[in-house]
């Protein structure tokens, strides 16, 4: 089994998560959109450099051109490609790990869908942060990990951690190893609960980059891979955070800060919700008509109050 500690940290974070994705089902008003899918993809390839932006990666999902180079341009088709197998990928199956990495890097490296045959490292920027096992240990190695994914009892959430970094440490191909391993945690994640398919973890992972490339190279000690399972499953607990506030209707957002704070200003609504002046009098005065807030007192030292707050009840 790899080695790692459950620690008070990784037990708290399993269970903010668990109940961020019950909270996330149980809103009727969410709809995750392919811009998530779009993010996932331009987040999960720019840790690794691709420049290309949302835009661009919208405009070559909707097959149109784009001035770019070649190799990203490639990059993001494949990984596009390689995300829509999600229904199809056995998390379980070496073969399918393989026909995920040949999807991922085909056009772009001669042994797409190979095991390396040469020795490799993790790099950050200039610095090389882990010396990969030699390649004919690779297959084996290989092995062994989807044996213990298989048949361990250890919650979704720390056993895709745990697969995440012990792939990285293998770095079982000769390039892509980084966006495939996060592709294999979304699908090892998205068997435990299919919302994780529309969750762009890895937006949020290239938010820090380097504590990503950080958590890999400070794990392996004593405590295993332990230092990696806080970091992502922080990660996964953000997206949650950003995702519910983005489901979120605008009515929605307006009470949740009139809530922390009933003085609130209109120009200060629209600041933090980034209205237009127009925008934030629009909703102000329709809730206030369909009696859903009330504004007492002047319009300088007023406050608002929510009649009727049915999150509260």
């Amino acid at each position: 089994m790899p080695p790692y500690k459950i620690t008070t940290k990784i037990i708290d974070l399993v269970s903010k998560i668990s109940e961020g994705i019950g909270n996330l089902y149980a809103r009727e008003e969410l709809r995750l959109h392919r811009i998530n899918r779009i993010k996932t993809i331009q987040g999960s390839l720019a840790i690794e450099g691709n420049t290309l932006s949302i835009d661009q990666i919208t405009a070559i999902l909707d097959g149109k051109p784009v001035i770019a180079p070649i190799n990203e341009v490639q990059e993001v088709r494949n990984a596009i490609k390689a995300y829509l197998l999600l229904d199809e990928l056995n998390p379980n199956s070496v073969d399918d790990l393989l026909k995920a990495h040949l999807i991922m890097e085909s056009g772009l490296i001669d042994d797409a869908g190979s095991f390396r045959s040469k020795g490799v490292g993790v790099a950050s920027g200039d610095e090389i942060i882990h010396y990969a096992p030699p390649a004919e240990r690779v297959p084996f190695l290989i092995k062994d990990l989807f044996d213990w994914l298989g048949k361990t009892d250890e919650h979704p959430l720390i056993r895709s951690c745990v697969f995440h970094y012990e792939f990285e440490f293998i770095h079982p191909f000769s390039d892509g190893n980084g966006r495939t391993g996060r592709l294999w945690q979304t699908l090892i994640l998205s068997h435990w609960r299919p919302i994780f398919k529309n969750l762009p973890i890895e937006n949020i992972v290239y938010k820090y980059r380097k504590e990503y490339y950080q958590a890999i190279a400070i794990s392996g000690g004593e405590n295993g891979c332990t230092p990696f399972i806080e970091f992502i499953l922080g990660v996964i607990n953000e997206t949650l955070a950003a995702e519910k506030y983005t489901s979120q209707s605008t009515r929605d957002k307006i009470l949740d800060q009139i809530r922390n704070n009933p003085k609130i200003t209109r120009n200060e609504l629209g600041i933090v919700l980034d209205l237009t002046p127009d925008g934030v009098k629009y909703h102000l005065q329709k809730m206030t008509k369909e009696g859903v807030i009330i504004h007492k007192g002047s319009a300088r030292n007023g406050y608002w109050e929510i009649v009727d707050d049915l999150s509260v009840k």
